[in-house]
């Protein structure tokens, strides 16, 4: 997991002499703006396990507005915003930091691309001069189930390189521009990107370092980034463009700004690495529950044994099922997790017409299965361990342990009683 920023120190050094700034006060006024504008942009970005995220920032001559952000919501959500103001210099930068600003107070609060460009729009056409606007793109990825919701508010679609089929996705959605209308209709999509795959946010800038003066400078940037993202290894994203941009202005100063965020998925869902350490598929439909106390174990019992019924298990089954399940979630919470409610315990389950398979995975050291002593002998009638498991071989039909000694899954077949 990388997290590179294009170095402040590195942005083109602004020719204020282009600028024809006769004026003192405007060339100040005009430094001030462009420290304005690079302090708006993100000198860092967070570092969030599975996720590789890159930024690439380059500020044309005149001040302007483009800026973007990526903001942590929780362990799990994370969120992704570019913007674009309309125009340039002074004014622009200055509406720039007043979108920042509106973002910031209402993305971590409602967790909805349209619900967040609904009150920003409102803030805006409240706060902003007459004339002004600008685009937006925000996307929330939650990491649990790398659940992407996004929305658009007038701005350039962002890409998504679908590893696993080869493709390039357009995320489209509908949406006005903010700071105009007050009535203004905002949509949000939801998708489920996989391990491998890319997200590429960007203001319009991109494009004049494809295609520049074309019309359909888009079509040639989805050309030349859907080549590379294909034949690539290890190479980045932000290199590639790096390489267009340097290759660029041998022959002329870009224009516009140029901003983009580049997001690889380096792993599946949490949830579905949470299903293999469970010792199912990524995709099966697995049910999953969390528990830390005793008093939570009533609960996730009914949940399973709710399953049984539906489907049709004996009476004889679901009873037996009940005191399996009592005495592993027992065994895991006490022995397992050595009473540290701290910890959790994982149950998964996935029923169907065929069988009942459920796993129960806890968060200690884990315990040698093979030296369980056997209750039934002699020597061990007086003892305490081994009883709730030996009952439990009894009452299903399949019983397994992972290497750890710290998961047990077992199996009960449709129609078979014990």
């Amino acid at each position: 997991m990388v997290n590179s920023f294009q170095s402040q120190n590195n942005f083109p050094k602004l020719e204020l002499q282009s600028l024809d700034l006769s004026n003192l006060q405007d060339r100040k006024n005009l430094e001030i703006a462009r420290k304005i504008q690079l302090a708006i942009v993100p000198q860092s970005i967070p570092l969030i396990e599975g996720l590789e995220i890159d930024s690439f920032f380059i500020p044309c001559n005149a001040v302007g507005g483009d800026s973007f952000d990526v903001i942590s919501i929780s362990k799990d959500i994370v969120a992704f915003l570019i913007y674009d103001v309309t125009g340039s210099g002074v004014s622009a930068t200055f509406i720039s930091m007043m979108a920042k600003i509106s973002f910031a107070r209402h993305i971590k609060s409602v967790q909805s691309p349209r619900a967040v460009f609904e009150r920003v729009n409102m803030e805006m056409i409240r706060d902003l001069p007459a004339g002004f606007y600008f685009t937006a793109f925000l996307a929330y990825l939650d990491l649990h189930d790398n659940k992407l919701t996004y929305g658009s508010a007038g701005h350039v679609y962002p890409l998504l390189f679908d590893k696993k089929h080869s493709r390039l996705l357009s995320l489209q959605t509908q949406g006005t521009l903010l700071g105009v209308f007050e009535n203004a209709l905002f949509d949000e999509q939801v998708m489920y990107p996989g391990a491998g795959d890319c997200l590429l946010l960007f203001t319009n800038g991109l494009y004049q370092i494809y295609s520049p003066g074309s019309t359909a400078s888009h079509l040639e940037l989805e050309k030349q980034l859907f080549t590379f993202l294909r034949k690539r290894h290890q190479d980045k994203m932000i290199d590639h463009f790096k390489e267009k941009y340097d290759f660029f202005i041998q022959s002329k100063p870009i224009e516009d700004d140029i901003a983009v965020i580049a997001v690889e998925i380096l792993s599946q869902s949490r949830r579905g690495q949470i299903k293999e350490k469970l010792g199912f598929s990524a995709d099966d439909p697995v049910y999953l529950q969390y528990l830390s106390y005793y008093e939570e174990m009533d609960i996730v019992i009914a949940a399973i044994l709710a399953s049984l019924d539906t489907l049709g298990y004996q009476d004889d089954v679901i009873r037996k099922m009940k005191i399996t399940l009592t005495e592993l979630l027992v065994n895991a919470i006490l022995h397992g997790n050595n009473k540290d409610f701290s910890k959790k315990v994982i149950v998964g389950h996935l029923v169907d017409k065929t069988k009942a398979v459920i796993s129960i995975m806890d968060e200690g050291s884990g315990f040698d299965y093979e030296k369980i002593p056997d209750p039934t002998l002699p020597e061990n009638i007086t003892k305490d361990c081994g009883r709730g498991l030996f009952i439990v071989r009894h009452y299903v039909d399949e019983i397994s342990f992972n290497e750890f000694g710290n998961r047990i899954t077992i199996t009960k077949f449709f129609g078979k009683s014990s």
